[in-house]
């Protein structure tokens, strides 16, 4: 008998992309689609593939999360999301490296490869881009982090693996666009609840950084159109982020502006 372990995935309408994060993970001991609010028939299909199905409110990434880790049944945890699948040898790692646990290291984290419109991205900010997601309740296995860009942590040592994780982020184009605009917003609250301000060098400036730094110093552009595509909207992503601080910060200065004028 070898080390138990619970997959969790938090879902919410991944009726197209989880069968095959499931299929991915016949091997755990038990796997758990902790879903928020599916109108797609996702709970269904999941229960219907062998998979434990309980639904919990949407709270945002890190409640929500913290949440589904609560519900599993095995000390070794691993989240994994519904666009993401476990290959056969990133498997054999896993299974191998809680076969000999010896108590030495208390989470496994793996890179993560992922794919841009059917294609992998090998180079540019998306590659190795290594994930924590294998870890000990007993050790204090975690979410971390603010409204989105969450990350996980654990009390103890984390051990690497080697066979990449394989994602693929986006269904499509718009997808990709779509989901750049609500990181960003997420990501833009976050900065303003830290007080960071808005300015035109983050408007400006950052987001053309970050698209050399993808294309050049990562060498994306050895992905060819795709390291492009990568490059763009990584700093798309920057450019959202400040331009929904200074949309926000006019907007409280307005608001301030009228009540002065009311007073």
């Amino acid at each position: 008998m070898g080390t138990p372990v619970s997959v969790v995935i938090l879902a919410k309408d991944e009726l197209d992309r989880l069968p095959a994060a499931l299929a991915s993970v016949r091997w755990a001991d038990e796997v758990l689609v902790a879903d928020t609010g599916s109108t797609d028939g996702t709970p269904e299909m999941a229960r219907a593939a062998g998979a434990r199905v309980e639904e919990i409110p949407w709270e945002g990434f890190v409640a929500s999360r913290t949440r589904a880790l609560a519900l599993a049944t095995h000390d070794w945890v691993f989240s994994l999301d519904a666009d993401e699948r476990v290959p056969e040898r990133l498997r054999d790692e896993i299974l191998a490296a809680l076969a000999g646990d010896d108590g030495s290291f208390a989470g496994l984290s793996m890179p993560r490869l992922s794919t841009l419109l059917g294609r992998p991205v090998r180079h540019g900010v998306w590659f190795p881009d290594v994930q924590f997601r294998i870890g000990r309740r007993s050790r204090g296995f975690r979410v971390t982090g603010g409204r989105v860009h969450e990350s996980f942590a654990v009390d103890g040592p984390v051990r690497r693996l080697s066979t990449p994780l394989r994602h693929e982020p986006y269904r499509d184009l718009p997808d990709a666009l779509r989901k750049a605009s609500l990181y960003a917003a997420l990501a833009a609250a976050d900065r303003a609840s830290q007080g960071a301000p808005a300015g035109v060098g983050a408007l400006a400036v950052r987001p053309a950084l970050e698209f050399f730094r993808s294309l050049v110093v990562k060498r994306g552009f050895l992905d060819g159109a795709t390291g492009v595509t990568v490059a763009f909207l990584h700093g798309w992503y920057y450019f959202l982020r400040a331009a929904f601080r200074v949309e926000a910060e006019t907007g409280a200065a307005r608001a301030a502006e009228r009540r002065t004028e009311g007073a």
